[in-house]
Protein backbone atom coordinates (compact mmCIF):
# COMPACT_ATOMS: atom_id res chain seq x y z
CA UNK A 1 0.00 0.00 0.00
CA UNK A 2 2.71 2.80 0.98
CA UNK A 3 4.71 2.17 -2.58
CA UNK A 4 1.13 2.48 -4.19
CA UNK A 5 1.11 5.63 -1.97
CA UNK A 6 4.18 6.81 -2.67
CA UNK A 7 3.76 6.92 -6.85
CA UNK A 8 0.40 8.98 -6.46
CA UNK A 9 -2.82 6.35 -5.33
CA UNK A 10 -5.12 8.66 -4.25
CA UNK A 11 -6.45 5.30 -2.88
CA UNK A 12 -3.68 4.28 -0.86
CA UNK A 13 -2.92 8.10 0.66
CA UNK A 14 -6.50 8.25 2.00
CA UNK A 15 -5.95 5.07 3.39
CA UNK A 16 -2.66 6.06 5.04
CA UNK A 17 -4.09 9.39 6.40
CA UNK A 18 -6.98 7.41 7.80
CA UNK A 19 -4.85 5.07 9.55
CA UNK A 20 -2.26 7.70 10.99
CA UNK A 21 -5.29 10.07 11.36
CA UNK A 22 -5.83 9.78 15.24
CA UNK A 23 -1.64 9.08 15.64
CA UNK A 24 -1.23 12.83 13.93
CA UNK A 25 -3.93 14.50 16.29
CA UNK A 26 -2.59 12.87 19.61
CA UNK A 27 1.02 13.95 18.96
CA UNK A 28 -0.47 17.29 17.72
CA UNK A 29 -2.10 17.67 20.99
CA UNK A 30 0.69 16.62 23.00
CA UNK A 31 3.11 18.73 21.90
CA UNK A 32 1.04 21.98 21.61
CA UNK A 33 -1.79 21.66 24.40
CA UNK A 34 -5.47 22.44 23.81
CA UNK A 35 -5.33 24.81 21.25
CA UNK A 36 -8.60 25.86 18.82
CA UNK A 37 -6.27 25.69 16.18
CA UNK A 38 -5.54 21.96 16.25
CA UNK A 39 -7.41 20.91 13.37
CA UNK A 40 -6.07 23.52 11.15
CA UNK A 41 -2.24 22.14 12.46
CA UNK A 42 -3.79 18.27 11.74
CA UNK A 43 -4.92 19.60 8.10
CA UNK A 44 -0.90 21.17 7.82
CA UNK A 45 0.18 18.02 8.48
CA UNK A 46 -2.31 15.98 6.61
CA UNK A 47 -1.40 17.83 3.34
CA UNK A 48 2.49 17.85 3.37
CA UNK A 49 2.31 13.87 4.33
CA UNK A 50 0.36 13.64 0.96
CA UNK A 51 2.89 16.19 -0.53
CA UNK A 52 5.48 14.43 0.94
CA UNK A 53 5.51 10.70 0.46
CA UNK A 54 6.90 10.98 -3.07
CA UNK A 55 10.08 11.73 -1.02
CA UNK A 56 9.51 8.97 1.81
CA UNK A 57 12.59 7.18 1.55
CA UNK A 58 12.61 3.18 1.90
CA UNK A 59 14.37 2.69 4.73
CA UNK A 60 12.39 5.89 7.18
CA UNK A 61 9.52 4.29 9.07
CA UNK A 62 5.91 5.94 8.42
CA UNK A 63 5.16 6.44 11.60
CA UNK A 64 8.31 8.36 12.70
CA UNK A 65 8.28 10.01 9.24
CA UNK A 66 4.47 11.36 9.85
CA UNK A 67 5.45 12.11 13.46
CA UNK A 68 8.39 13.95 12.41
CA UNK A 69 6.18 16.27 10.25
CA UNK A 70 4.04 16.90 13.43
CA UNK A 71 7.03 18.33 15.26
CA UNK A 72 7.93 20.79 12.41
CA UNK A 73 4.46 21.67 12.40
CA UNK A 74 3.94 22.37 16.36
CA UNK A 75 7.61 23.53 16.40
CA UNK A 76 6.77 26.18 13.95
CA UNK A 77 2.84 26.91 15.60
CA UNK A 78 4.84 26.89 19.26
CA UNK A 79 7.82 29.54 18.04
CA UNK A 80 5.08 31.62 15.93
CA UNK A 81 2.72 32.38 19.08
CA UNK A 82 5.35 32.03 21.25
CA UNK A 83 2.99 29.79 23.96
CA UNK A 84 3.56 30.91 27.27
CA UNK A 85 0.76 31.91 29.09
CA UNK A 86 -1.62 29.20 27.86
CA UNK A 87 -3.57 27.68 30.20
CA UNK A 88 -5.98 26.79 28.06
CA UNK A 89 -9.46 24.90 28.82
CA UNK A 90 -9.46 21.39 31.08
CA UNK A 91 -11.88 20.08 28.98
CA UNK A 92 -10.16 17.20 27.99
CA UNK A 93 -7.07 15.47 28.33
CA UNK A 94 -6.94 14.36 24.81
CA UNK A 95 -9.85 14.81 21.89
CA UNK A 96 -12.17 12.52 22.32
CA UNK A 97 -11.52 11.02 25.92
CA UNK A 98 -13.93 12.12 28.42
CA UNK A 99 -13.07 13.45 31.39
CA UNK A 100 -13.87 11.08 34.78
CA UNK A 101 -16.55 12.36 37.14
CA UNK A 102 -16.32 9.82 39.87
CA UNK A 103 -14.10 9.92 42.83
CA UNK A 104 -12.69 12.41 45.87
CA UNK A 105 -13.71 16.19 44.60
CA UNK A 106 -10.38 17.11 46.78
CA UNK A 107 -8.51 14.45 44.68
CA UNK A 108 -9.88 15.77 41.29
CA UNK A 109 -9.37 19.36 42.09
CA UNK A 110 -5.71 18.14 42.81
CA UNK A 111 -5.12 16.14 39.59
CA UNK A 112 -6.36 19.80 37.86
CA UNK A 113 -3.77 21.76 39.83
CA UNK A 114 -1.40 19.33 38.52
CA UNK A 115 -1.94 19.44 34.99
CA UNK A 116 -2.15 23.23 35.12
CA UNK A 117 1.21 22.62 37.08
CA UNK A 118 2.28 20.46 34.18
CA UNK A 119 1.54 22.74 31.19
CA UNK A 120 2.62 25.37 33.15
CA UNK A 121 5.95 24.09 33.14
CA UNK A 122 6.12 22.83 29.73
CA UNK A 123 5.06 26.31 27.97
CA UNK A 124 8.56 27.69 30.11
CA UNK A 125 10.44 25.55 27.61
CA UNK A 126 12.00 26.25 24.51
CA UNK A 127 10.14 24.76 21.79
CA UNK A 128 12.91 21.80 21.05
CA UNK A 129 13.19 21.40 24.70
CA UNK A 130 8.66 20.77 24.98
CA UNK A 131 8.83 19.16 21.76
CA UNK A 132 11.61 16.48 22.84
CA UNK A 133 10.17 16.16 25.97
CA UNK A 134 6.60 15.47 24.97
CA UNK A 135 7.56 13.04 22.37
CA UNK A 136 9.84 11.01 25.36
CA UNK A 137 6.83 10.97 27.17
CA UNK A 138 4.81 9.75 24.70
CA UNK A 139 6.84 6.71 24.45
CA UNK A 140 9.08 7.21 21.32
CA UNK A 141 13.08 6.48 21.67
CA UNK A 142 15.88 8.45 21.73
CA UNK A 143 16.76 7.23 18.13
CA UNK A 144 12.59 8.28 16.85
CA UNK A 145 13.33 12.01 18.50
CA UNK A 146 16.55 12.11 16.80
CA UNK A 147 14.74 11.56 13.72
CA UNK A 148 11.46 13.31 13.92
CA UNK A 149 13.74 16.84 14.81
CA UNK A 150 16.20 16.12 12.28
CA UNK A 151 19.00 15.94 14.88
CA UNK A 152 21.82 13.99 15.87
CA UNK A 153 21.20 10.90 18.75
CA UNK A 154 23.30 12.65 20.82
CA UNK A 155 21.77 15.80 20.70
CA UNK A 156 18.29 14.47 21.07
CA UNK A 157 19.47 13.21 24.68
CA UNK A 158 20.91 16.45 25.58
CA UNK A 159 17.87 18.03 24.68
CA UNK A 160 16.38 15.83 26.88
CA UNK A 161 18.51 16.13 30.10
CA UNK A 162 18.15 19.32 29.70
CA UNK A 163 14.57 19.41 28.86
CA UNK A 164 13.93 17.04 32.12
CA UNK A 165 16.26 19.81 34.29
CA UNK A 166 14.41 22.68 33.22
CA UNK A 167 10.72 21.43 33.63
CA UNK A 168 12.23 19.83 37.58
CA UNK A 169 12.85 24.19 37.61
CA UNK A 170 9.38 25.41 36.39
CA UNK A 171 7.09 22.94 37.95
CA UNK A 172 9.16 23.35 41.44
CA UNK A 173 10.26 20.12 41.76
CA UNK A 174 14.25 19.25 43.03
CA UNK A 175 16.24 18.21 39.92
CA UNK A 176 17.00 15.10 41.63
CA UNK A 177 13.29 13.81 41.62
CA UNK A 178 13.64 14.32 38.18
CA UNK A 179 13.54 10.26 37.05
CA UNK A 180 10.26 9.95 39.17
CA UNK A 181 8.29 13.04 37.75
CA UNK A 182 9.32 12.11 34.35
CA UNK A 183 9.24 8.27 34.30
CA UNK A 184 9.10 7.02 31.11
CA UNK A 185 10.83 3.24 32.05
CA UNK A 186 14.01 4.07 30.08
CA UNK A 187 16.41 6.33 31.05
CA UNK A 188 19.42 5.74 28.19
CA UNK A 189 18.01 4.59 25.04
Amino acid sequence: MLAHAVAGDRVAQGEILRANHQYIRRLLHRLVGPTSELDDLQQTVLMRVVTGLPRLREEESLKTWIGGICVHVARDHIRRRQVRSVVGSLEADEPGRARTTAGNPVEQLEAREGLVRCRRALEELSASHRVALTLRIMGHSVDEIATMMGSARSTARLRLYYARKAFCRAFGADPGDAAALLSDGVENT
